[in-house]
């Protein structure tokens, strides 16, 4: 690792230079990025102070905050190794995290209410404490980080826990430029983000870009309404929104368009989910602004952006640093295969999970069909993998874990369905001598999961359809929920 990419080096090289300038507001505060630097490194001496030297693994579970961004650059500059967890995250998460991460404390903003039992220690000029999980017995021995690792990050996949993927200072500051190179971000712009610092759409574009380029981040609290998305576009001016399709969707739906907030808005950026092209269409109809979509995978960080605003279908080209490649996989599928600068290390709690996807040539199985057009990326569909609910992903094993835990479920199986309004829903399948109705397997999900991981549908079957190998056969499975066989409890 060379000392232009030590990430702690990095941000505050980036906050002499801009000095003055105003670099973050939100929570009723600003800050120039002097003063923004200054209370980085009163937080990093905070945390030192409270901190054993061997309390390296330090999970941030949080929602978006100034307070967020200070401990998270402190924690960096402290040479500490933040782990990025969603707010969200319940018991069950968290003790999957804590059980195989080898996590030494966290920094919550819910000392009060917890998950995990736990002691709790107030951090001096901070809103968010020090808890330290009370662990009755021995944990299994957790693995060494990467020693270049600077951050690691959560996704879920096919091992019924959060995947824990370790980003190396390299590969952090790789991505960062890469978008504000290959995006055009300038210090002129005000960007207001309204995804988590945990998902992969704000951490790149927003946690480290920003600052790089002088620009401003403007910060978001509170459920995505259209109310709330416009007055916050009020009082930012932002030039950038980025957020997920919902939020798109929710805009094109408001009663009375607020057309003046939208006045100085020139990138409307969107990704994590596939965008409707009708709410597209509607949003540009009503405020005069194209969406540009981006593609990104949490393994490999950004890799397309549109950058002409004519364009209405695809994902737009790669981003500087990014090659993507078309390659047939043993069904003959065309999937996606990407090699970028920022990629991911490797999977800290679950060894060899990276490298099984990707190649001696650095490209990276995507899980994702589709085609390349003129340098363009399109999209057609997906190979397995983790459900993408409205941008979170979320391995149906964890729901289907806590299931099979109910008194008389036999078998389950959880999948991606479609509602009426075309809208991904959670939809768990139960079978067995006693099924419960949906408000008891709500109520068990809502003790040890996050609330997105709650199942929007609960039906009934008298066996699952599987072959011979043990695998739902899930065309059959929508037939027997298309025609009503099943009791349905949704």
């Amino acid at each position: 690792m060379t000392a232009e990419h030590s990430l702690d080096e990095v941000f505050l090289r980036a906050c002499e230079e801009h000095g003055n300038r105003r670099a973050l507001v939100g929570d009723g505060e600003e800050l120039t990025y002097d003063q923004f630097a200054g209370r980085v490194r009163e937080r990093a001496a905070a945390l030192s102070e409270l901190l054993a030297d061997d309390d390296r693994r330090v999970a941030i579970h949080a929602a978006n905050s100034v307070d967020y961004l200070v401990s998270y650059y402190a924690l960096v500059i402290d040479r500490r190794l933040p782990l990025l967890v969603d707010a969200q995250f319940g018991a069950l998460e968290l003790q999957g995290i804590d059980d195989s991460c080898g996590v030494d404390v966290y920094l919550t903003d819910r000392p009060d209410t917890f998950p995990l039992p736990a002691t709790t220690r107030t951090v001096p000029g901070s809103r968010l404490a020090l808890a330290t999980p009370v662990r009755p017995h021995p944990r299994p021995p957790a693995p060494e980080p990467h020693p270049a690792t600077a951050t690691c990050r959560f996704t879920s996949g096919t091992t019924g826990a959060p995947k824990c993927l370790e980003f190396s200072h390299a590969a952090i500051h790789s991505a960062a430029r890469a978008w504000a190179d290959g995006t055009g971000l300038r210090a002129g712009d005000r960007v207001l983000c309204l995804a988590a610092f945990t998902n992969g759409l704000a951490f790149n574009t927003s946690l480290l870009p920003v600052f790089l380029t002088g620009a401003e981040l403007h910060l978001y609290r509170g459920l995505p309404t259209s109310g709330g998305i416009t007055r916050a576009l009020r009082r930012s001016r932002a030039t950038r929104l980025v957020a997920f399709p919902l939020a798109y969707r929710l805009l094109t739906q408001a009663a009375e368009p607020d057309h003046a907030a939208f006045a100085t808005v020139t990138r409307a950026i969107s990704a994590a989910a596939a965008l409707d092209p009708a709410i597209r269409s509607a949003f540009h109809t009503r405020y005069g602004i194209q969406i540009a979509d981006y593609y990104g995978i949490a393994e490999t960080g950004p890799c397309t952006f549109e950058r002409d605003s004519h364009r209405t279908t695809g994902l737009g080209t790669p981003l500087p640093g990014v090659t993507l490649r078309i390659d047939a996989d043993p069904a003959g599928r065309s999937q996606v295969h990407v090699r970028t600068a920022s990629m991911a290390t490797r999977c800290l709690n679950v060894p060899g999970a990276l490298e099984a996807r990707t190649g001696p040539d650095g490209f990276y199985a995507t899980g994702d069909t589709g085609s390349l057009d003129a340098g363009r990326l399109h999209i057609t569909g997906r190979i397995g993998g983790p459900i993408n609910l409205a941008g979170r992903k979320i391995d149906p094993t964890e729901i289907e874990r806590v299931a099979l835990a109910l008194d008389g479920v036999l078998d389950c199986v959880c999948f991606a369905d479609t509602d009426t309004r075309g809208e991904t829903v959670l939809h768990l399948v139960l079978s067995g001598p006693r099924t419960p109705r949906r408000a008891e397997v709500v109520k068990v999900c809502q003790v040890g999961l996050a609330p997105y991981k709650v199942p929007g549908w609960v039906s009934v079957l008298e066996a699952i359809p599987r072959s011979s190998a043990g695998k739902v056969r899930l065309s059959e499975l929508k037939e027997l929920l298309r025609t009503g066989a099943p009791a349905h409890d949704r």
